[in-house]
């Protein structure tokens, strides 16, 4: 079941329980297939590196995020770097694990293959993950779980992606416009088809492994406009349909 999919996993070389976490993740599920890609902590660039790494106009400044840590900066490198990776690999999708990702339940062949079928977009992600917000009418499902159509999320430890949509994403976000869990953005400007497993097999183990990842982050209005038309949207949506939560 491996041979369509690749797993990254993203760890901090001197991370080391945290890489004994997920290789004990993925030997408990029989996965095999994974490469551990070595992790850009954007603590360690200096401000030379940081300012050549992020997007800047003709007015030095990001106009889509006006202010980003540089651990967040390193993490929305970290998954640019496995796009690159994947992308000029023979796979037709990965899956990114972040070393903290723990499995809360049993990923099947079954499951495996369920997941695979359901790349039915040009530029798709399925999250694994906790979703914030989703349609309760499914896209797909078979037995226990559904494949969703996904408002909001957030968290990178555990999805799937396709090659259009690394593409799109790798073409929009390096130099980094972004952090790398913005899903919402991705949908917005690089017309990434947002999905998701419900229920959710993953969670962060946040009581053993605290993140290291500090949030700043404020959007300029190019950004906040499209984001109020895009909530606009959905706010109508919800009067025509039902949507469900995993943070419920």
């Amino acid at each position: 079941m491996t041979e369509k999919f690749k797993i990254y996993i993203v760890n901090l070389q001197e991370d080391h329980e945290r890489r004994r976490n997920i290789l004990n993740q993925i030997k408990n599920q029989k996965l095999y297939n994974f490469e551990i890609i070595d992790a850009i902590n954007g603590n360690e660039l200096t401000q030379i590196e940081l300012n050549n790494l992020v997007f800047k106009n003709k007015k030095l400044k990001n106009p889509w995020n006006t202010k980003m840590s540089p651990s967040q900066i390193g993490c929305a490198l970290s998954h640019i770097k496995i796009y690159k990776k994947f992308i000029n690999s023979e796979y037709d999708y990965a899956l990114i694990l972040e070393d903290d990702a723990v499995f809360i339940n049993n990923f099947s062949d079954e499951l495996k293959s369920f997941i695979l079928k359901s790349f039915k977009f040009k530029k798709q992600i399925i999250l694994l993950s906790e979703l914030k917000e989703f349609f309760s009418k499914p896209i797909d499902k078979q037995k226990n779980y559904e494949l969703v159509n996904v408002t909001n999320a957030f968290f990178t430890h555990s999805y799937f992606i396709n090659k259009e949509a690394a593409k799109s994403i790798i073409e929009f976000n390096y130099p980094v416009k972004t952090i790398a869990d913005n899903f919402v953005f991705f949908n917005i400007y690089c017309g990434v088809k947002l999905t998701g497993l419900n229920p959710f097999i993953l969670e962060q183990d946040k009581v053993k492994f605290q993140t290291s990842i500090s949030n700043e982050k404020s959007f300029d209005n190019i950004f906040l406009i499209k984001r109020s038309l895009y909530k606009m949207k959905y706010k109508f949506l919800k009067k025509l349909f039902k949507f469900e939560s995993h943070n419920n």
